[in-house]
């Protein structure tokens, strides 16, 4: 529950240093109270070396967490939902919200007030809450042992206290209840710091006790500095030049006695730059700010202000048509071919299925789009619901993407909808046949994979807003009637559209491929997000590379070596001879001997080769399940294509029970498998890879990662962007993390060969997502059936080589599911101009930039980096896993010394532009390259206490070898 609210209240006559018209405040002249003000920003922006800081304000009953990273203090309700500690983690506090004045009428501690017998001192009937009388000894003692105790007993790090200007509606000025009742105030707040000596303290005004708390309090809180909410009018306006002089006039002794003063100001939303201005103001100051909105539900416009990088993705009708009939997220449209480049350009993609009109969400802030998805269709009576929905989010101010078709059918709601939208024509499909011809064709844009020829099929009668920018436009002639303007594709202010058939191109073979360029349309709908996007290809500058095997086929019998088990030459010629991270999982099943046709007596020998491949040091163990099943859902759409559920056992087990499949299977690895303090990190789905929420949440129970799923085999024979599936896969709260890349029983037809030549195309796979854009990391996915044949382990042995071939850096498979977790959930925050706040659990360490803005990246105005690396027209910025970074742009950056790249991993102690110390480790010997350094300067370089020197190379980089464990020092001198 959240407390009302108890800032400030505009217009009323309570302050201690009145506002026009609350009281006798001389009035002076507008423009020269103004000119005043402008000077006092201009002296203190020069006069302080510190820069101040944001902090934050949110009474809402859940806090997101990146907030609290994101501004060194936050005040929140005591009772919210939030992680207090992820906040101490990164250094900052968050302080709990008292009311030392008013007793609110919803307030938790109400029915104790009452009990007690308590008295009050008044009545606020604009908030609708009791003043309290502190001249009554009681009150300290409730205040203070009860609810601050129990704020402390959270965990919080201090106290936000407000309505401590409640007093002075108390009767008369200096009529005895008012000076006793300050009194009451003062002595309330001396008790708390003495029962809290360690608490942060802020108060909310109270300037006429300031004098008496200077040595208790640690900072002071006012609202409406430069930017305010007139209440009785409902709008955002400039607060008056003479009410920000008398504000400034009381805050001067708070500031001059190093007490923090923290600004709260409110503005419209829909205006960012006045929001911008207001907190710039503040900051010259030498004050903290927060600008928002009057609810004080988490908005934050100024300084740090959150870039919506979310998309509201829409899905769910139901159909007779298998096609049309989407269940499930990953069998959208959007999941299937929009989510790819929206992650690359920075989006993250919520899915929302739509049933019946209340499903219809509250977006947030950081939403930024919504897609209408090909095949999306509502029932009639969700129409209207829809499309009222749909306005809502345009005035909002949220983007609109819409697919394949017009999805109302019902003429008064498309009539509608086309209104709101600006849209020309009836929206009706014209029937064939038509007369086509190409009137507007924007070449950049089409002809992506697939050429686009005039096609005389569902052709509507719509043209775009004025404001549009056409790509396609075709004018048809029918055989009777008036030529129709069918505007294909275009974009405008609102967002785009792209209409079939000029969308996909399908194949006979059911492969699609785009006809319109899916990054660039999406780019110019959307409007540039501006600033640094999380990216999970790359690493410390370089690309990523990971391993996994499935655990099919590791009973088999191997054709390379007689005698010899498949999982015994992956372990001796694979495992063994390739120093990289792998993740190795087994089927519980086949070990013990469970599947039809196993001999028992064969477990033993199967456990003993487990063991051995997870006592290597490199080797990661996980869980393939217990019975491998081939469909983790009953009625999946994809059930068809198996003949059985799971592996057919020898033991009963006829209902397929997902707590045995996931709690069971890593129990016994870790149990009898698993190498002593090396448990199970990874779950690795089975079959059409198509788990419930239900097993995705058990995966989350054991603090465990899941992989596996999603497609990704674009290659020479399927060239095509629709081969590369999302990162990710959201459904009903859970997250299913994509393998980067397919196995070899895809690439080799299931298995029906050629062996080698076939998979060997997965070095296709990792060109083609390498340029023109680095879509994916390298990851090596195949079964320990790839040891069934000579054929099938060349393949694989031909992988590898090439793979240790190339500058990558290497990590588990864990590491990277952590990585695309942590990406999906980073906030970035901007926080002016050229300046961002990048906010998560520190695992995503890169984001990227386009290339030409590398050259202003400025690492002494920023914090958290440890460099970057350009590859083709993208800048890799990588930090150093602070939960909280910010990147910098100058016009003319300081050079600075860096990190380019490294192969392994990375930590830093000392990095300044004299010297750089670090520490490395790897599997292998680590290749590192540092930059920003004097051209042609020899520095001192120590490795592991051995020094020696080395010449700085033209253009100021330093490239090193060094041992896969190492402490290095980089002395580089005074310039």
């Amino acid at each position: 529950m959240a407390p009302a609210r108890r800032f400030g209240r505009a217009g009323e006559c309570q302050h201690a240093v009145p506002r026009v018209g609350c009281g006798t405040a001389t009035r002076a002249a507008p423009a020269r109270l103004a000119l005043t003000t402008l000077l006092l920003v201009w002296l203190a922006a020069f006069s302080r070396a510190a820069e101040p800081q944001s902090f934050y304000v949110n009474y809402s009953a859940h806090v997101p967490t990146a907030p609290l990273l994101a501004h060194p203090l936050s005040i929140v309700h005591p009772s919210a939902e939030l992680d207090l500690a992820a906040a101490q983690r990164a250094g900052n506090r968050v302080l709990a919200y008292v009311s030392v004045g008013e007793v609110a009428s919803d307030a938790p501690y109400r029915a104790e007030v009452l009990r007690r017998g308590l008295p009050f001192a008044g009545r606020n009937e604009t908030w609708k809450s009791d003043i309290i009388d502190l001249a009554d000894s009681r009150w300290p003692e409730l205040l203070v042992n009860e609810v601050a105790a129990t704020a402390a007993r959270r965990g919080f790090d201090g106290f936000f206290l407000d309505t401590l200007d409640s007093v002075e509606l108390i009767d008369s000025p200096n009529s005895p209840r008012r000076l006793a009742a300050r009194a009451g105030l003062i002595a309330t707040i001396k008790r708390l710091r003495a029962a809290f000596p360690d608490k942060h303290i802020v108060i909310n005004r109270g300037f006429f006790a300031f004098a008496a708390l200077r040595e208790i309090v640690d900072g002071v809180l006012v609202e409406s500095l430069f930017e305010t909410h007139d209440f009785s009018t409902k709008t955002y306006r400039a607060v008056p030049a003479v009410e920000t002089e008398q504000l400034l006039a009381a805050l001067r002794p708070i500031a001059a006695a190093g007490r923090a003063v923290y600004v709260l100001d409110y503005a419209d939303p829909a205006a960012p730059a006045r929001a911008d201005a207001a907190a710039a103001k503040i900051r010259a100051l030498g004050y903290h700010a927060f600008v928002s909105t009057p609810a004080l539900d988490g908005v934050a416009l100024a300084p740090l202000r959150p870039v919506a990088r979310r998309i509201c993705a829409l899905f769910g009708n139901l159909s007779p048509i298998p096609e049309e009939d989407i269940k499930w997220p990953v069998d959208s449209f959007t999941a299937q071919r929009l989510q790819t480049p929206l992650e690359w350009l920075g989006y993250e993609v919520d899915f929302v299925r739509i049933l019946k009109a209340s499903d219809l969400p509250a977006l947030t802030a950081e939403h930024h789009a919504i897609v209408l998805p090909r095949f999306w269709r509502v029932s009639p009576d969700m129409e209207g619901a829809v499309v009222d929905w749909l306005i809502a989010q345009r005035a909002a101010g949220r983007k609109l993407l819409l697919f394949g078709a017009l999805p109302f059918r019902d003429l008064r709601q498309r009539t509608r909808f086309m209104t709101a939208f600006d849209l020309g024509g009836t929206g009706a499909i014209i029937p064939p046949p038509l007369k086509l011809e190409v009137v507007t064709k924007v070449d950049a844009l089409l002809g992506y994979e697939e050429t686009v020829p005039p096609l005389p099929v569902n052709h509507h009668d719509l043209r775009a807003p004025a404001d549009a920018t056409r790509i396609l436009s075709v004018r048809g002639q029918p055989d009777e009637g008036t030529p129709v303007v069918f505007d294909a594709i275009f974009t405008c202010s609102w967002g785009g559209v792209a209409l079939d058939p000029y969308v996909l191109f399908r194949r006979a073979d059911f492969r699609e491929f785009w006809h319109l360029d899916p990054f660039a349309f999406l780019q110019r709908a959307l409007g540039e997000l501006g600033g640094p996007v999380p990216d999970v290809t790359t690493r410390d500058g370089l690309r990523l590379y990971m391993s996994h095997i499935d655990g099919d086929g590791f009973s088999n019998f191997s054709r390379v070596e007689l005698g010899q088990r498949s999982a015994e030459i992956i372990r001796d010629r694979i495992l063994k001879k390739y120093p990289l991270p792998a993740t190795v999982s087994i089927i519980e099943a086949e070990l013990r001997g469970f599947v039809r046709l196993q001999r028992a007596e064969d477990s033993p020998v199967l456990e003993a080769i487990a063991r051995d491949i997870f006592a290597l040091p490199h080797v990661e163990a996980a869980s393939h399940s217990f019975s491998h099943p081939f469909f983790w859902i009953e009625n999946d759409r994809e059930a068809a294509h198996y003949d059985e559920q799971n592996l057919v056992l020898k033991i009963p087990y006829e209902n397929l029970d997902l707590t045995r499949e996931i709690h069971g299977s890593v129990r016994y690895i870790n149990e009898r498998l698993a190498a002593p303090g090396r448990p199970v990190q990874v779950f690795l789905w089975s079959g059409n890879c198509r788990p419930p929420p239900a097993a995705l949440a058990l995966v989350r129970e054991l603090g465990i990662e899941n992989v596996n799923g999603g497609d990704t085999i674009i290659s020479r024979r399927n060239p095509t962007l629709t081969a590369v599936a999302p990162r990710t896969m959201p459904w009903d709260g859970e997250l299913q993390v994509h393998a980067p890349n397919q196995n070899e029983n895809v690439y080799t037809n299931n298995w029906r060969g050629p062996l080698f030549g076939t998979f060997s195309h997965t070095l296709d796979t990792f060109a083609l997502t390498e340029t023109p854009r680095r879509l994916k990391p390298v990851n090596v996915y195949y079964h320990f059936y790839s040891a069934d044949y000579p054929a099938s382990l060349h393949a694989l042995e031909t992988i590898f080589n090439s793979v240790l071939s190339q500058p990558l850096h290497a990590i588990t498979l864990s590491h990277y599911a952590r990585i695309a977790r942590d990406a999906r959930t980073t906030t970035i925050f901007s926080a002016g101009t050229d300046r961002w706040c990048i906010v998560n659990a520190g695992e995503s360490r890169t984001v990227r930039l386009p290339a030409a803005l590398a050259t202003r990246i400025d690492l002494t105005r920023s914090s958290g980096l440890t460099g970057w690396k350009i590859q083709g027209d993208q800048a890799y910025v990588h930090t150093d896993g602070s939960r909280a970074a910010m990147l910098t742009l100058a016009p003319r950056p300081v050079t600075f010394p860096r990190l380019e790249s490294s192969s392994g991993e990375i930590e830093f102690r000392t990095r300044s532009a004299e010297k750089l110390e670090f520490n490395v480790r790897d599997l292998r010997s680590v290749n590192l390259a540092l930059a920003g350094l004097p051209a042609g300067r020899t520095v001192r370089v120590t490795v592991n206490g051995a020094a020696e020197s080395a010449a700085v190379q033209p253009g100021g980089r330093l490239t090193l070898t060094l041992p896969k464990s190492a402490d290095v020092a980089v002395e580089i001198g005074a310039p």
